[in-house]
């Protein structure tokens, strides 16, 4: 792959490590600090994880400046390669199938971020075209 692609792929992931790590606290204190139920902190993980996935789907497409549903998709298959390996050599647990659309879900919202993140324009001038 090129340099250019790396580079993107590199950003969507920092950003999508950034912020899941900084969720990831928020909710912990959440859990210790406060009476709030663990279906709502499940539910509220599936929606930030969503979130956070069409956010570096968005970066690596605004980074990448063309084809964002590549950036997206690659964004969200390295995403997903990480979460199969850690649960798989980590945990020592394999895939089940009522993982599979969720992880469908989050690959497709980083694919949809990379699709809208080319979009995005840094330069005000360049908009004014």
């Amino acid at each position: 792959m090129k340099k250019e692609v790396w580079k993107a792929l590199g950003y969507g992931l920092a950003i999508i490590l950034i912020l899941m790590l900084t969720c990831s606290f928020i909710l912990a204190l959440l859990l210790r600090f406060t009476t709030i139920d663990t279906n709502i902190i499940n539910l509220l993980t599936m929606i930030l994880a969503m979130l956070i996935l069409f956010t570096g789907g968005a970066t690596a497409g605004h980074r990448g400046q063309e084809k964002g549903w590549m950036y997206g998709l690659l964004t969200g298959g390295a995403f997903l390669l990480f979460i199969i390996l850690y649960q798989y050599l980590g945990l020592e647990q394999g895939l089940s199938l009522a993982q599979l659309p969720y992880l469908a879900g989050m690959v497709g919202s980083a694919l949809i971020g990379g699709m809208l993140g080319v979009n995005i324009r840094s330069n005000p001038a360049a908009r004014k075209k």
